[in-house]
């Protein structure tokens, strides 16, 4: 797997998680880690990992109460469970909850390394297939086809020239793009001034981003225009 892997560790043992982040590493991937359930929750909201590690006890918010507020709020990134809670009972409502694998330790670091490669395989296919169509960031998910734009469960309200916008800035992720870009690709021949698109743009982050007047993922060039950062 390649460094652009990003796998969310969620254990609040500290030699296991230690331990699984100097694994993962060492397979190419970058690691993020949270000792608690509060902190799981909002890095799995706002970081967008490529998988989850999400130990059952943790401190302030168990692994299965993690889980569930993940899936109520769009997250469908894939969740490998792993803990020391083996009963049927635990994998079936782990599994019920929306957990795509399940794990008892102890465990395999081999096996358990050849489970996180096949998720993410099966993830990249899956986005592969979207064709662009779904973007997924910051909890929100944009299907472009269907013209929907979700987060925590609701509707934002996006209209079509919001749409467009965000899908132009998300095929130009990472690139500076002036107003003239953003004139030249959805007003085309239109006579408009350039600040429009900053109106427009201002729209758009009213809806998409946690705290509009510091936004994550829209943000501002200096003398440039935009650019488009779906991992802050």
């Amino acid at each position: 797997m390649s460094e652009r892997h990003r796998v969310l560790v969620v254990e609040d043992d500290a030699a296991i998680r230690l331990g699984l982040r100097d694994a993962l590493r060492s397979e190419g991937y970058r690691v993020l880690e949270a000792a608690d359930g509060p902190t799981a929750l909002e890095m799995g909201l706002t970081e967008d990992p490529d998988l989850v590690v999400l130990d059952l006890v943790l401190p302030g918010l168990d692994g299965f109460q993690v889980l569930r507020r993940l899936r109520e709020d769009g997250v469908d990134t894939p969740v490998l469970v792993l803990t020391a809670r083996g009963l049927p009972g635990d994998r079936v409502k782990g599994l019920d909850l929306g957990a795509d694998d399940y794990v008892v330790k102890p465990f395999d670091l081999a096996e358990l390394l050849a489970r996180i490669r096949s998720r993410i395989r099966a993830w990249d296919r899956e986005r592969r297939l979207d064709g662009g169509a779904v973007l997924r960031f910051g909890g929100t998910t944009v299907d472009f086809t269907a013209r929907r734009a979700r987060r925590a469960g609701e509707d934002l309200g996006l209209t079509p020239l919001e749409f467009d916008l965000l899908r132009f800035l998300a095929r130009n992720e990472g690139r500076a793009l002036s107003r003239a870009d953003f004139l030249a690709a959805l007003w085309k021949e239109q006579e408009v001034v350039s600040r429009v698109v900053d109106t427009a743009i201002l729209g758009l982050r009213k809806k998409v981003e946690p705290d509009p007047a510091r936004p994550r993922y829209i943000v501002t060039v200096r003398g440039v225009g935009y650019r488009f950062e779906r991992r802050p």
